[in-house]
């Protein structure tokens, strides 16, 4: 078949687009005959072999599949859907030796991070407390400025707070998508998907158009913890979707780390569970950074984060700045810690130091470190 111009790339395509193949078939017919040229020119045997006579009729109506396959080429070029697959040099190395990896992954942005010797999943509750916000916004930043990828799935809460932390931070993000590359989930991330997208790294497995379903948020774990040295969980509930990730990490022989809370908060059984079970607490940067010193070359120090925000403070914030905490702090509380002189700028303070990043406001009219 030399000079065709449907390459192998090309029919992975084509196969990973036909209703109820899924990634394992596809590999299993890969396998069997050895390429995907192969596999076409035995139209008729993989057809009946791997029952495809109906998922194909409904798929493209009996047309030959390299005709199909030119096709699709030529629509996913024009409308510029990148992806890079298993047979590829540029994918990922990472990516080949984990159980059941992913055949191709679609991108947006930077895929020069994919081959970044450092990089660390960032996991957590969907709704994280102010204590675990800051927490994840602290490790992630100085994590960030360290060197390290920081990867995570675009979720809400923990997720959300990894990426942005990141991109604060000046630093590096990879955020790994339950849906297809062109879909934006949760709608309401659509700026963070714009600022990876220009200054991070999208990806997903899931070919263009195909729409978040909650069984496709469990896969997409095992490749956030397959592109990382090690995952970190912030805090998860004792059945945590984000426990699934760590799982995802022993089985690949990763690390796995826990940031421990108050005992009282259900949010902490998950971490907590972790580190009876032997996962490495972290309390600062530090404590991840070392476990990864012989790969860094250099002395890991203390990326102190908040020796930055202190510096970037008037005297005035700062003395508000001091009076809250990551659990949280209410206005009440800040009206009778303040000095009487500063009373009048108190709210005007809170508005800068909040549209500064330094702090957010939450419901009940607290205030928390972030």
């Amino acid at each position: 078949m030399t000079g065709n111009p449907v390459s192998e790339r090309d029919l992975l395509y084509l196969l990973l687009l036909v209703p109820g193949l899924g990634r394992k078939r596809i590999r299993a017919i890969y396998e069997a005959y050895g390429s995907f040229y192969a596999a076409i020119e035995e139209w008729p045997d993989l057809v009946e072999r791997w029952k495809l006579a109906e998922a194909w009729s409904k798929f493209v109506k009996n047309e030959k599949p390299l005709t199909v396959a030119a096709a699709l080429a030529q629509k996913r070029k024009s409308a510029g859907v990148e992806y890079v697959c298993f047979l590829d040099a540029a994918f990922p190395d990472r990516m080949q030796h984990i159980p059941d990896p992913p055949l191709a992954l679609f991108y947006r942005g930077d895929l020069s991070l994919l081959q970044e010797p450092l990089a660390i999943g960032v996991v957590g509750s969907r709704k994280p407390t102010a204590y675990g916000r800051a927490v994840c916004a602290r490790l992630s930043q100085e994590l960030a400025v360290a060197g390290v990828v920081i990867v995570s799935g675009l979720a809400y809460g923990i997720d959300a707070e990894a990426h942005q932390a990141a991109l604060k931070a000046g630093g590096k993000t990879i955020g790994v998508m339950g849906c297809g590359i062109d879909q934006i989930y949760p709608a309401s991330h659509r700026q963070l998907y714009r600022k990876l997208e220009e200054a991070g790294l999208l990806l997903s497995e899931y070919p263009p158009g195909t729409p978040a379903m909650p069984g496709l948020f469990p896969e997409r774990n095992r490749i956030i913890s397959g592109l990382s040295l090690g995952v970190l969980v912030v805090e998860a509930a004792e059945r945590s979707g984000s426990l699934i990730t760590a799982d995802c990490a022993l089985e690949q022989g990763k690390d796995v780390f826990a940031v421990p809370g108050p005992i009282f908060s259900e949010l902490s059984a998950g971490p907590h569970n972790l580190l009876k079970q032997g996962a490495k607490m972290v309390t600062t940067s530090v404590d991840v950074l070392e476990e990864w010193e012989h790969l860094i070359g250099r002395d890991i120090g203390r990326y102190n984060i908040e020796e930055t925000r202190i510096v970037s403070m008037t005297p005035a914030e700062r003395a508000v700045y001091d009076l809250i905490t990551e659990e949280g702090v209410h206005t009440d509380v800040l009206l009778r810690s303040t000095a009487p002189g500063r009373l009048a700028l108190l709210h005007q303070t809170l508005l800068v130091l909040e549209g500064k990043g330094l702090i957010v406001s939450q419901p009940g009219g607290y205030f928390a470190r972030r």
